[in-house]
């Protein structure tokens, strides 16, 4: 299988679409398909550390997953970098820093992205 086909196949397993959902195989696929150099599987393999999905939760795998996807040009991953500095997951919170990624964001193809960095860009950490 190439990086794209594994891919598809471990976003299958996770929503179950037309086979068992399963994480820990999606994980295993999304592994495979990143070590091949598929961005949108780092990004989603980020996810799996970030939330514990088939694997345990490990934050700073997630962010550096994250970094990885969008130092690649992929939006998500560049709104999320922008997420964690503004809310200081994981990283110092930096403010600087997440407007720089957030911003990235919003200037990506990706509509999701834009709208999510939107959002974030008005959060307030604070409150």
């Amino acid at each position: 299988m190439n990086a794209q086909e594994l891919y598809e196949l471990a976003m299958k397993h996770i929503y179950g679409d037309g086979v068992p959902e399963d994480n820990e195989l999606a994980f295993r696929l999304l592994t495979q398909a990143h070590d091949m150099g598929h961005i949108e599987a780092t990004y989603n393999l980020g996810i799996c550390y970030h939330y514990g999905f088939g694997i345990g939760i490990d934050l700073a795998k997630a962010y550096e997953l994250y970094l990885e996807s969008a130092n690649g040009g992929y939006g998500k991953g560049m709104e999320l970098v922008g997420r964690f500095y503004n809310r200081g997951i994981y990283v110092e919170r930096d403010r600087k820093q997440a407007e720089y990624w957030l911003q990235k964001a919003m200037n990506s193809s990706d509509p999701d992205a834009v709208d999510e960095a939107k959002r974030e860009i008005d959060f307030d950490s604070t409150i």
